[in-house]
């Protein structure tokens, strides 16, 4: 009979999650999910003398049942009182506090990943500077609000220069009919009556790489899965950003990372703690992989779905091992 017990931690909305948790089920893998945005609804938890163990559903665990903690981009905790917003921030405050004690007696080594760990290579700027230190080629960067300094910039790389945000693509409004998502662009002459306003608030620019190809690179436990991704604009060059247009007519396939690349991701991995992280790259015409960012909790189940991979079996197998 198998002793692990994974607790999936995620939030009711989250696709990847689902997909996973429906495939951990095929795979005879014992699991509860925990969704941080309803469960904490029909939860109840107990601790004394040293012993704590949280109830809901039909589920009930102590932390040292749970041998890991599958972190899923949680929500914060949603209360539904009796209509006065400042005690349902209260309680929530109190369910927090709750929850994160609980959590803080299952061992670090054992989460995929670690919430402290996500948050330590979660900031784009010191990813770039450390990625350069493990032998990843990068693409030019600066990250300022003197317009100067960003003119400079633009004026030198006459082959192009893109934009991106640098904490989040997304803005969430009032009415989901109002979010909007950013993508990166290309820094075009337009654009240029808008550099007086990074005075306050610094914007990303970076040289714009003329890749032939994008690569989404996942990593678990330091097996790398490596997909293309292949995108065209109308003149047969890939696509800037292949987020676009809901990721239409994007082609997948199957790619060997260099053993170079290699060697110097699971480094740079390793140097944060990471079990898992999802990486994007760049090839140029030259077969040079160019290094972009590096999520530790990115999106993944797509590609299982879509495209050419298994990382689902991936998790199976390395859950297994425990």
């Amino acid at each position: 009979m198998s002793t692990e017990h994974i607790l999936v931690l995620t939030n009711s909305s989250d696709v990847t999650s689902d997909y996973l948790c429906s495939r951990l089920k095929e795979g005879g893998i014992r699991f509860s999910r925990f969704d941080t945005d309803k469960d904490c609804l029909t939860s109840t938890f107990k601790y004394q003398s040293g012993s704590l163990n949280l109830k809901w559903s039909n589920n009930s665990l102590r932390p040292e049942q749970i041998t890991t903690v599958i972190l899923r981009r949680p929500k914060p905790l949603q209360i539904h009182d009796n209509g006065d917003k400042y005690s349902e921030q209260h309680t929530a405050k109190e369910w927090s506090e709750v929850l994160e004690g609980f959590l803080a007696h299952i061992n670090e080594k054992h989460w995929i990943n670690h919430p402290a760990r996500n948050s330590g290579a979660s900031h784009k700027v010191e990813q770039l500077s450390r990625a350069k230190s493990y032998g990843l080629n990068i693409p030019e960067t600066i990250v300022t609000n003197d317009t100067s300094k960003a003119k400079k910039f633009l004026d030198f790389h006459k082959c192009g220069v893109i934009v991106k945000p640098l904490a989040s693509g997304f803005i969430e409004r009032d009415s989901p009919a109002d979010d909007t998502v950013i993508y990166t662009q290309q820094f075009k002459k337009i654009h240029e009556k808008f550099l007086d306003e990074i005075q306050s608030c610094p914007v990303l620019f970076q040289e714009m790489i003329p890749k032939i190809l994008d690569v989404r690179v996942t990593i678990l436990d330091g097996i790398i899965v490596s997909t293309g991704l292949s995108a065209k604009e109308h003149d047969g060059t890939q696509r800037l950003d292949v987020r676009r247009d809901n990721m239409s007519n994007v082609n997948y396939s199957s790619l060997k990372m260099p053993d170079d690349v290699s060697a110097s991701v699971r480094s740079y991995i390793n140097s944060y703690g990471l079990r898992f992280a999802a990486i994007d790259f760049g090839i140029t015409n030259s077969g040079k992989w160019v290094f972009f960012e590096i999520n530790p909790n990115g999106q993944w189940a797509w590609l299982d779905l879509y495209g050419t991979t298994d990382i689902a079996s991936l998790f199976i197998k390395q859950l297994k091992k425990g």
